[in-house]
């Protein structure tokens, strides 16, 4: 796989040039060899630093999926993968790590509480709008693994996108296990899931481009009436 270099003004100014790896919308693909891919059809990338580990993913705030089939958000791409197979939950694990999503609230304060399909006491969590819209909710707040794992009651799981095509039921264990895991570790998985998983990862051509500005924080816009933390 071809190296790719960030020429952008601030990478420029902070240090040393960065390599990229571009995470694609699977509906992309390219209409002639090597072709520079457009950067609304990227969910996001990962940095790679000098000493070749692969940094923390960044999502990209313009990317636009291509149809009603394609991922809504960087998380609910890896959840798809997942469920066909085409990679594992350590993945799940590392977009939890850098992902910012949106919590139910039952209007008092707390998170809402719903019996997930195989009966087991849920929270619920949306990746991005299209998933709060199929949620009756009065209110939604915006939180990341941390604040998530700090509002879990002990044998209360996490239910993402109910209703959507990559619902997930997360076991509260899990997110805990995931919220303790070290740098290190992550580093190691992110090559892993690089080198391994099904997603569409291809290198940006820095003679062609410029690298896009992306965010080191995962989030879909939030809904009108999502009540910030």
């Amino acid at each position: 796989m071809a190296n790719t270099t960030d020429t952008t003004e601030d990478a420029q100014d902070s240090g040393p040039l960065e390599n990229w790896f571009l995470l694609m919308d699977p509906a992309w693909a390219p209409s002639e060899e090597d072709a520079l891919p457009p950067v609304e059809a990227v969910v996001g990338l990962w940095p790679v630093e000098a000493d070749g580990r692969v940094g923390r993913f960044r999502a990209n705030p313009d990317y636009v999926p291509a149809d009603e089939h394609s991922p809504t958000d960087p998380l609910d791409a890896v959840l798809r993968l997942v469920l066909h197979g085409g990679a594992e939950a350590e993945h799940i694990q590392l977009m939890l790590r850098d992902c910012l999503f949106d919590i139910a609230m039952n209007g008092d304060g707390k998170p809402l509480v719903v019996q997930s399909p195989d009966d087991i006491s849920c929270v619920v969590v949306a990746t991005a709008e299209p998933h709060r819209r199929r949620v009756s909710s009065p209110q939604w707040r915006r939180i990341d693994l941390d604040a998530l794992v700090m509002t879990l009651a002990d044998g209360v799981d996490v239910l993402f996108n109910p209703g959507g095509p990559a619902s997930v039921r997360l076991t509260g264990d899990f997110m805990r296990e995931t919220f303790m895991m070290s740098d290190d570790d992550a580093s190691a998985a992110y090559e892993r899931y690089r080198q391994e998983s099904g997603a569409r990862i291809v290198p940006w051509e820095s003679a062609q481009a410029t690298a896009p500005r992306f965010s080191t924080e995962t989030e879909a816009p939030p809904a009108p009436e999502a009540e910030r933390p």
